[in-house]
């Protein structure tokens, strides 16, 4: 504790010093010192803040990767719930040793028919990650009922592993990111700093209210730009979040739906707006897709299809739940016809969703070994459309986070603006005064 504290002071002596430094450069005066100096302590204070959540964020991530991996390994070797957390607890950080140890006092302690759901949701709710919440249901499903469940495990363990290394190369960017954006504060401050330095000493206009003024908010505005962007980019790695708001992709869906059954229907609007609908809602369920495939095939190793996909509901993300829900219904309608597999998102172009799902059709009638295949066919282009959600959703975030580090150069371009105009002021009251002089 005592260190951190040293370290805390040591970081915020250093950007005083800093600070100090290029207000000097910048020729500013007492007061104006005094402002910039108040901004970085208020700078300082949330930067501790965010810095305190980012450490927790990264955490988070490798713990949940640690303790998934880890259950896996120890669940292949003897399907035990309880006996995987002990060999979990013995590699995870304290705080996740904390999760386990109350999680197996309340396995040892309880004796209830739905004991391991009630005593893993003190993880889950730590740890707020599907891909754990998966896990977790898998591995009861099987310590319940039993089954061949080593092929279905090593898909849990190769998607963990993956998912993994593409959230790691995610941080990597996102930090990449952070960087950019200081040298782009750097470099502007820099560039701005010269242009007090550039003219002669009798024109010099660095004592004008204008030019203390708006330095003084240039510094400011560039410790909470970086203050922006190091809190935007501050992620839960482990927590998936959904692009649109619910009403908003039920208003899509209804365009879409109204856009299918007749074009001609729609109105100026809504023609204007149903191709920005349909193409969001496209990307939307791509992205959310493959990991629903994933826990119907996981599903299918002692269920039908129907009941399979009935179960998987209740984890459904919201941009799903429309035509899965209408799936269900055609189930009811057309109980052994391929009807309701070719319904299936047909207001979309989807082609290869809609194949992957038309797949599950003829499950039910082959035999046990030409089912595997097949599920086994469906993960197979499951997990290529897993890496492509994933890096266009990850791919999606970096590219719209670059532009952060442009906020620097548009603050520097204003204030170059502003020091020119000053600077043309000055010496033209300067020529002005020697023409009247003379």
């Amino acid at each position: 504790m005592k260190n951190k504290i040293l370290n805390m002071l040591k970081d915020a002596v250093k950007i005083l010093a800093l600070l100090l430094l290029i207000c000097l450069i910048y020729k500013l005066n007492i007061f104006s010192i005094f402002i910039c100096v108040i901004g970085a302590v208020i700078f300082q204070i949330f930067f501790e803040k965010e810095e305190k959540i980012r450490k927790k964020y990264l955490d988070k991530f490798h713990d949940v990767v640690m303790y998934m991996e880890q259950m896996i390994y120890s669940f292949k070797k003897q399907p035990k719930i309880r006996m995987a957390l002990s060999d979990a607890q013995k590699v995870c950080s304290n705080h996740m040793k904390e999760m386990i140890e109350e999680v197996i006092l309340n396995i040892d302690s309880k004796m209830t028919e739905n004991i391991y759901e009630e005593s893993l949701a003190v993880i889950k709710n730590e740890y707020d990650c599907r891909r754990l919440s998966s896990l977790h249901e898998f591995i009861i499903k099987i310590e319940k009922h039993g089954g061949d469940y080593e092929n279905y495990i090593d898909i849990f363990l190769e998607d963990i592993k993956e998912w993994g290394d593409r959230v790691s190369l995610y941080i990597k960017s996102v930090d990449r990111i952070k960087r950019n954006v200081i040298i782009s504060i750097i470099s502007t401050l820099v560039t701005c700093g010269f242009m007090a330095y550039l003219i002669p000493g009798e024109y010099r206009y660095t004592e004008h209210f204008i030019y203390q003024i708006c330095t003084t908010t240039m510094i400011i505005l560039m410790l909470a730009s970086y203050m922006f962007v190091h809190k935007k980019m501050n992620i839960d790695w482990i927590l998936d979040r959904q692009a649109l708001p619910d009403n908003m992709i039920v208003k899509y869906y209804v365009l879409v739906e109204k856009a299918y059954n007749n074009y001609d229907s729609l109105s100026v609007l809504e023609r204007i707006s149903y191709k920005k609908a349909k193409h969001t809602l496209e990307k939307e369920i791509k992205k959310v897709f493959p990991d629903w495939i994933r826990d119907v095939a996981i599903n299918l190793q002692n269920e039908t299809v129907q009941s399979a996909i009935e179960e998987s509901y209740g984890n459904l993300p919201f941009v799903l739940r429309r035509p899965v829900r209408k799936l269900l219904v055609d189930f009811e309608k057309f109980p052994i016809g391929i009807e309701p597999y070719d319904n299936f998102l047909k207001e979309f172009d989807l082609d290869e969703i809609q194949s992957s799902v038309k797949m599950f059709y003829s499950i039910n009638e082959l035999g046990k070994w030409q089912s595997d295949k097949q599920i086994n066919s469906i993960i197979d282009r499951n997990n290529k459309m897993i890496r492509q959600a994933e890096e266009m959703k990850n791919n999606d975030r970096i590219g719209a986070s670059t532009m952060f580090s442009a906020i620097p150069m548009v603050l520097g371009v204003v204030k170059i603006m502003v020091d020119m105009i000053l600077m043309i002021v000055v010496f033209t009251s300067s020529v002005s005064n020697v023409i009247n002089g003379g």
